[in-house]
């Protein structure tokens, strides 16, 4: 499987584990419409990441404004 389609199958997945192994194993592109392909991949990857975390930022600020009105 090549590279584009493994961080094809990462973004749908929202697998940001692999997102990260793919982002970080960046091959050369010899070829200019692959290397345009990858570059939007790797611009959709980090809108997805940044979505994830700001969600998780989220859940955690609930979750700490949870505990306080628990331990009050």
């Amino acid at each position: 499987m090549t590279w584009t389609n493994s961080l094809k199958i990462a973004i749908i997945e929202k697998d940001i584990q692999s997102i990260s192994r793919l982002t970080k194993a960046l091959p050369q592109f010899t070829e200019l419409d692959k290397a345009k392909e990858a570059l939007s991949l790797v611009s959709t990857a980090i809108e997805l990441v940044d979505t994830e975390k700001q969600k998780i930022l989220e859940t955690m600020q609930k979750i700490k404004k949870t505990k306080e009105f628990l331990s009050s």
